[in-house]
């Protein structure tokens, strides 16, 4: 059966490092298959680096979980109405988040498909600065009355300041990307206010002239308001990594408040080994291309990515495990069926008895 969702604080805290030391863990949304690649992946053996892996290691399986619920929950972020990301982000984009309530207000494009409507966000919706400022404008000057605001510090990432709680939970950006959208999104004490924020938000960039020229280009219109990530700026208190390396807003600001290095994600493993400036501790890495691909590219793209992966992350760092002082490696895959954490220890890689795995059978959530 699966385990609870909740990632337990023993995965984070391990063995305590040594000078000599590294232990990196390496998070990847999105990596396990997504829909459509069975038939691409059938009869092939692929990324057997990932798969032996995954068969030599503690394996264990969880739920799906969101990108941003992980993240939040690594660093021992509670969960109050919602998983408050607005205020983490809002800081680290420049915003004074240290008072009020903040809620993550991102242009996104809602695209209507036969059976239902697809989100499509940063990067597809690829907005620039002065779009984002043009359409913000319109907005803010309909909901003056109301002492809303709306915040445009990055082209992606729009927010709405409150001096009252937000009053709303939401899905995450991650649960929705790519992805249909639930009938009834919002909930919590003032949802309805935000249905009908969200509804005037609607018409007025339906008809503005920004996403009339967009669309004009062959680019999708910022035609709606993804509101979600509400809530106070709240305690960073985990502290089980030294070292992040990510170009995820989130991840950064989780990182900087609980004291962690933040460097770039390199391109490879063998660049990572030859540019962290500490080599010892405890290392979050976090990869997102395989998101991307899988949510906004197909599954050709995502398998594509995953050989990429394989060549530059998951073949180089099983070859040197053991070596270079890399003790311990946590492989963290997420999926839209379930979510897979592996740790693997050199001695692990004596286990010649144990088989690599398959894909289906890796894909089995009561395995």
């Amino acid at each position: 059966m699966l385990d609870s969702p909740r990632i337990p604080r023993a995965f984070y805290a391990g063995r305590e490092s040594t000078p000599q030391t590294v232990h990196l863990t390496l998070f990847i949304p999105d990596l396990l298959p997504p829909p459509g690649a069975e038939t691409l992946m059938a009869g092939g053996d692929h990324a057997p680096a990932l798969r032996r892996i995954f068969g030599r290691g503690e394996l264990l399986r969880f739920p799906p979980i969101d990108a941003e619920i992980w993240l939040c929950q690594a660093f021992e972020v509670e969960q109050r109405e919602d998983w408050p990301v607005a205020p983490l982000t809002a800081g680290v984009d420049g915003l004074p988040a240290e008072s009020g309530w903040w809620l993550r207000a991102d242009p996104v494009h809602l695209q209507l498909q036969r059976n239902h409507t697809r989100l499509l966000a940063a990067p597809a919706l690829t907005l620039d600065a002065q779009e984002a400022a043009a359409l913000a404008a319109t907005l803010n000057a309909h909901f003056s009355g109301e002492s809303l605001e709306l915040l445009t510090p990055q082209p992606a990432r729009w927010y709405f300041r409150q001096d009252e709680t937000t009053g709303l939970a939401a899905p995450t950006l991650g649960s929705l990307a790519g992805r249909p959208v639930p009938r009834n999104p919002l909930a919590g004490s003032r949802a309805s206010h935000w249905h009908r924020v969200l509804t005037e938000a609607q018409m007025l960039l339906h008809e503005h002239p920004v996403n009339q020229a967009r669309e004009a280009r062959g680019l999708p219109a910022a035609n709606s308001l993804l509101l979600w990530g509400g809530g106070r700026k709240p305690a960073v208190p985990g502290r089980h990594f030294s070292q992040l390396w990510s170009d995820d807003p989130l991840a950064i600001a989780l990182a900087l408040q609980a004291g962690a290095e933040h460097q770039q994600a390199p391109a490879s493993a063998a660049l990572w080994l030859g540019q962290r400036p500490d080599p010892a501790g405890r290392h979050l890495l976090m990869l997102d291309r395989a998101h991307l691909a899988a949510r906004y590219e197909g599954p050709e793209a995502w398998l594509r990515t995953l050989s990429t992966l394989e060549e530059r992350w998951f073949a180089p760092l099983y070859g040197t495990l053991g070596h270079l002082g890399l003790d311990e490696l946590v492989i963290v895959a997420t999926g839209p069926e379930l979510c897979l954490r592996c740790t693997l220890r050199p001695a692990d890689k004596l286990k010649f008895w144990r088989r690599t795995p398959a894909w289906p059978a890796l894909m089995q959530p009561d395995a």
